[in-house]
């Protein structure tokens, strides 16, 4: 059994990677937080963290905006474990959730 540290390691970077997703364009364990103003000046509200943001460029000189999240879980958790977590996480970033078990790892044929 995969723990959720090999199911990236071993599984997920090198599908994504596969894919064509460069370095640059992939966020590792990025947090979702709002900004709250108080009396002691801004501080970041934390929602939990995402294992990775996919993000494009939709010109040269833009900033990247996140297309795709990805929330990795151990082996024998099922595919809908992480869906609450990336559920409030993309609702931060206006993003939809999909989710798909392990054979989305796997080499397309």
């Amino acid at each position: 059994m995969l723990t959720e540290s090999d199911t990236r390691a071993k599984l997920i970077d090198p599908a994504i990677h596969r894919r064509g997703w460069t370095e640059d364009l992939i966020r590792r364990e990025e947090t979702a937080g709002a900004i709250e103003i108080g009396d002691s000046g801004p501080r970041r509200r934390s929602r939990g963290r995402i294992d990775y943001v996919l993000r494009v460029k939709a010109t040269l000189d833009s900033q990247p905006v996140a297309v795709a999240l990805i929330e990795a879980k151990a082996e024998h958790l099922p595919p809908t474990h992480g869906i609450e977590q990336a559920n409030l996480y993309a609702a931060c970033k206006r993003l939809n959730v999909l989710t798909r078990p392990r054979s989305m790892y796997q080499p397309l044929t």
